[in-house]
């Protein structure tokens, strides 16, 4: 039969294909909160300024995953033959993301979380006592009237790539991402560790594309994604 036997291969063609394995340790995400959220953190609400912490915030993220996806299907049973059959109805995604980021010693990375999940939770909607956000969780102020989601939803990109960069890569857009959960840090007088944040962030569904993007070249070691349509040289899937 066709296909029964093994092929057989030589050791040289063997080894180039074994060896050419993609690595863990390679990638890099780029989140770029909406203009709302960035003015909010930027504003006299927040110590926090986008543009100096944002792109250092991405480097620090320690563990992420790529995404996987699934079906919903409906099983059909033949009744004469014995056999069940799934069908296929609707593609599912994960829905959420985890990345998990170092601490640095200014707590920036804390901050700009924690900023984003107060604008979302509609902290601006009232003037703060003596301008301070802190006053507000004291005294009540808050309202909690969730903000638009037009205005805290945002992509993350999460680029999967090699050590030459000038080779392929594998981009995966986060639609609709915003932060979902902050995970609890615990802290100990016990063995001192590195302090990690892990956030957790939803997402209505990802766009997987690969890039011809020279990334040492053109963005040294920072990803710039599209911020509209899609660049030049990549193909989309």
């Amino acid at each position: 039969m066709p296909g029964s036997r093994p092929n057989a291969y030589k050791t040289g063609n063997l080894k180039s294909r074994v060896m050419n394995l993609a690595q863990t340790s390679i990638y890099q995400v780029k989140i770029q909160p909406p203009p709302a959220v960035r003015a909010f953190m930027s504003g006299r609400l927040r110590d926090v300024n986008y543009s100096d912490d944002g792109e250092n915030i991405e480097l620090l993220c320690h563990e992420t995953a790529l995404p996987g996806t699934s079906f919903s299907t409906h099983e059909v049973t033949n009744d004469y033959a014995g056999s069940r059959e799934k069908m296929a109805y609707r593609r599912q995604y994960d829905e959420t993301i985890d990345m998990t980021f170092y601490v640095d010693k200014e707590y920036n990375v804390i901050e700009f979380f924690e900023g984003w999940v107060d604008w979302i939770s509609g902290y601006n909607k009232r003037t703060p006592i003596a301008g301070d956000t802190r006053e507000m969780y004291r005294s009540g102020a808050a309202t909690y009237r969730m903000n638009y989601p037009e205005t805290y939803k945002a992509p993350i990109y999460l680029t999967k790539f090699e050590k030459n960069l000038s080779e392929q890569q594998m981009v995966y857009e986060f639609v609709d991402a915003f932060p979902l959960n902050l995970i609890s840090m615990p802290v100990s007088y016990a063995q001192s560790e590195v302090l990690k944040l892990s956030v957790s962030f939803s997402y209505t569904r990802y766009v997987r594309y690969r890039s011809s993007e020279n990334l040492l070249k053109h963005y040294g070691l920072h990803f710039n994604p599209p911020l509209k349509g899609n660049p030049p040289g990549e193909d989309i899937f």
